[in-house]
């Protein structure tokens, strides 16, 4: 008996520091390389991190892995720096009359950062962000066109959606020259589009009015512009969720919220689901894919609280 016991306890502990081995080298496993310059480890979330500014648009850039946001208050970019603090990346060309009214932020191959302008119908603008020199406004777009989403192609253009108050929405290309640029519509007919996501061949596009998540082909719309019509409806949303800026993975997940206070989530298969639900208004979304987690612009819940941006872990 005293043998069997003995044996027996042998075998439990080497069980329990098996399992303890185990538990140790998957916590070492989440113990990442740190990206956002913050020099510890990757912080997957749920956390909430407080800013004091005016939230909208989010970007990661994954070659630089490194978060952007934009800062109505402040007319400018802030970078992330992987831990508790957003400092400013750059300042933007002074805010017009109707404010700075900032949109979605995007960002191209080479570095550069692009913002909209909403405008109010009187200054609506994209402004260009290099990486070395001075924000500036691209020339040569119409100033009546109210923009907030903008995304880039995988052949590395831009689009952006806007509309007209009392008319309809757009999303146009913009073909770049120097520091002007040109638009040609793409999709028409739209009531407010609002998030734009490019995957592979599929543009993606909230329609704030009609509560719509649309795809269009990009190859079939740059050869013969389509309508609102055309556009295949992915998913449908109500006037209370008051869906907004959008982000996408490569595999064309759907990521976004809204003015309801949810974070919802769209598979390929076209499956809707909510992450989060029951914060304040949800602005602009962000997507590591690298450490699958999503950075989302939440607006202060009232005048004594601050806005913030919440990293959520997507397993």
């Amino acid at each position: 008996m005293h043998s069997s016991s003995a044996k027996l306890h042998r075998s439990r502990w080497t069980s329990g520091l098996r399992r303890m081995l185990l538990i140790g080298l998957a916590s070492a496993a989440v113990t990442l390389t740190a990206c956002g310059g913050g020099g510890g480890s990757v912080d997957r979330g749920p956390s909430t991190l407080t800013v004091s500014a005016n939230l909208n648009g989010l970007y990661w850039d994954k070659s630089q892995e490194r978060l952007f946001v934009t800062d109505d208050a402040a007319n400018n970019i802030r970078a992330w720096d992987g831990g508790t603090q957003f400092t400013q990346y750059a300042a933007l060309p002074a805010a017009p009359a109707s404010g700075a009214t900032l949109g979605q932020l995007t960002g191209a191959a080479d570095g550069t950062l692009y913002v909209t302008r909403f405008g109010f119908g009187t200054d609506g603008a994209v402004v260009a962000v290099p990486k070395t020199g001075n924000a500036y406004n691209l020339g040569g777009t119409d100033a009546l066109r109210r923009r907030i989403g903008i995304t880039t192609t995988p052949d590395g253009a831009l689009l952006d959606g806007w509309f007209i108050k009392g008319g309809s929405g757009a999303v146009s290309e913009l073909a770049l020259s120097g520091s002007t640029a040109s638009e040609r519509e793409l999709i028409t007919g739209l009531g407010k589009p609002v998030g734009l996501a490019v995957v592979g061949d599929a543009i993606y596009v909230s329609d704030q009015n009609t509560g719509n998540i649309l795809s269009y082909s990009l190859a079939k719309v740059r050869a013969t512009p389509a309508t609102l019509a055309d556009g295949k409806v992915i998913a449908t949303f109500t006037t209370l969720d008051g869906i907004d800026l959008m982000t996408a993975a490569s595999d064309g997940t759907l990521f976004f919220g809204g003015s309801g206070g949810k974070l919802f989530r769209i598979s390929p298969k076209g499956e809707t689901s909510v992450i989060a639900s029951g914060w304040p208004k949800i602005k602009g979304v962000a997507y590591d894919e690298n450490y699958r987690r999503l950075f989302v612009a939440v607006s202060a819940a009232d005048a004594n609280s601050a806005a913030s941006v919440r990293i959520v872990p997507v397993d």
